[in-house]
């Protein structure tokens, strides 16, 4: 600070000087009077002192100024200071409190929450057991529909003990239920519990099973001897019964499974498959047919042709063979014609012979392999194809019903359960065609060896 009093002190005097110079200057262009100069310089050095004692007075206020402004800044600097600390710890206790409001808010929300889920539980306990209990004769609240949750619950219990304990009696009443008939006749009714009931009339009676809104049928399994055993208060021994959950939803008899109903069980690609099994059955059958008169046509084939060439005639069992159109006749009509030849080369005529015949021994056989290759390929498209179905459903839906999943997986077990119904059987029946179709190729080629064989010892 001293030294930028100098600066300024500095430069004021050269500003004075330079002014003095200036004004010297302006004398000096004029004519001036003769000074004395020893008094000019007695009054320079008093002008000059006065200067210097007012300036030292100036420097000596600004230094007495700015120690103040030093004491005072200093004494401010420590009251922000300390108000800063204040302020801090002010802030810090802010914080706090803030943390513990948002942790107390946070348990109120979770409790509001919990208190919500709680009563929702509440209502949905109510409704469901007030819906069960409908089923029983349960009519509602009613005017008591103001009560609290915990009177309501309260009711529900009593309500629940009184239909346990009517649950748990055998009661004997009159009624109506369903012939297997059709037809609804009067007459008595047991109930053992809620569980299980009897009918007996008339007409007829039995094990009774639900038939829906809370009305009976006879079950079709049963004779009239249950009746007389139940309500005549005879024991002898074991007696049928029926036990369902509810007497509000039908029991209905289970259907019969056909072959065509499981195959429609399975979908589209269940049908496909199935068609495909019928087609291979009719490969199979035909391929059959060929194979089996080609293999009985080979043995009488050859019997007659080694008679004519043991009797010295073989134009005449030339002309046997080509009467004939079977595959064993043309291959012994190649060996016929060739017989003049050396045996190596009579052989490469029987061998391509046989291989031209091979085509149609080998028919369908191909085929049915590609069927049995396919079907259990199609089966699992179809597997594929209903858990995608099932876990659609269940995305949509959930898995709360039961039968909503069916479908899906019908489709999923029934395709795989016709795929190999159709394949093994094709497979086994395609390789074991095969085998039949090469012990023919080589009973043909044993037959044209023998009918050389017989031609060679004549011809001795």
């Amino acid at each position: 600070m001293r030294k930028i009093v100098i600066i300024i002190l500095l430069a004021f005097c050269a500003i004075t000087w330079a002014q003095e110079n200036t004004e010297t200057a302006a004398v000096e262009t004029a004519p001036l009077p003769k000074v004395d100069e020893a008094k000019s310089q007695v009054d320079i050095q008093l002008a000059y002192k006065k200067e210097y004692a007012f300036l030292s007075g100036q420097v000596a206020n600004i230094q007495s100024r700015i120690e103040q402004y030093d004491a005072t800044a200093e004494s401010e600097k420590s009251e922000i200071e300390d108000a800063i600390s204040v302020l801090e710890t002010q802030l810090l206790n802010a914080e706090t409190e803030a943390s513990s409001l948002e942790d107390e808010i946070y348990e109120i929300q979770r409790n509001s929450e919990s208190a919500q889920d709680n009563q929702g539980l509440m209502e949905s306990t109510l409704i469901q057991a007030s819906s069960t209990l409908t089923e029983y004769g349960f009519e509602g609240f009613g005017d008591n529909s103001s009560l609290s949750d915990l009177k309501k619950i309260s009711l529900l219990i009593n309500q629940a003990n009184a239909l346990i304990k009517k649950q748990a009696t055998i009661t004997k009443r009159p009624g109506e239920f369903f012939l297997p008939n059709g037809t609804k006749v009067k007459g008595e009714i047991l109930h053992v519990g809620q569980v299980a009931s009897y009918g007996k009339s008339v007409q007829g009676g039995g094990v009774l099973a639900p038939a829906g809104e809370i009305q009976f049928k006879v079950w079709a399994d049963n004779g009239q001897a249950v009746d007389v055993d139940v309500f005549g208060s005879k024991n002898s021994g074991l007696l049928p019964v029926f036990l369902y959950e509810s007497s509000v939803k039908a029991i209905e008899e289970k259907e019969g499974k056909t072959v065509l109903s499981v195959i429609n069980s399975g979908g589209v690609i269940a049908w496909v498959i199935a068609i495909l099994g019928l087609f291979a059955l009719l490969l199979i059958t035909m391929r059959i047919g060929f194979l089996k008169s080609a293999s009985a046509s080979t043995e009488k084939l050859l019997a007659h042709v080694v008679g004519k060439i043991k009797a010295n005639d073989l134009q005449a069992a030339i002309d046997y063979a080509s009467s004939k159109s079977s595959s064993s006749a043309r291959v012994l009509l190649s060996a016929l014609r060739n017989l003049n030849r050396d045996r190596d080369h009579l052989e490469d005529i029987i061998s391509e012979s046989i291989l031209h015949e091979s085509a149609q021994l080998n028919r369908f056989g191909s085929l049915i392999m590609v069927i049995a290759t396919v079907a259990p390929l199609l089966g699992l498209l179809g597997t594929v194809t209903g858990m995608i179905s099932t876990f659609d459903i269940i995305t949509e839906f959930g898995t709360g019903d039961p039968k909503l999943l069916s479908g899906g997986i019908s489709i999923a077990l029934v395709t795989t359960e016709v795929g190999l119904a159709v394949a093994i059987p094709a497979l086994m029946f395609g390789n074991i065609l095969s085998g039949w179709a090469e012990r023919i190729k080589d009973d043909m080629e044993k037959a044209a060896l023998r009918a050389i064989n017989v031609y060679q010892k004549v011809a001795e």
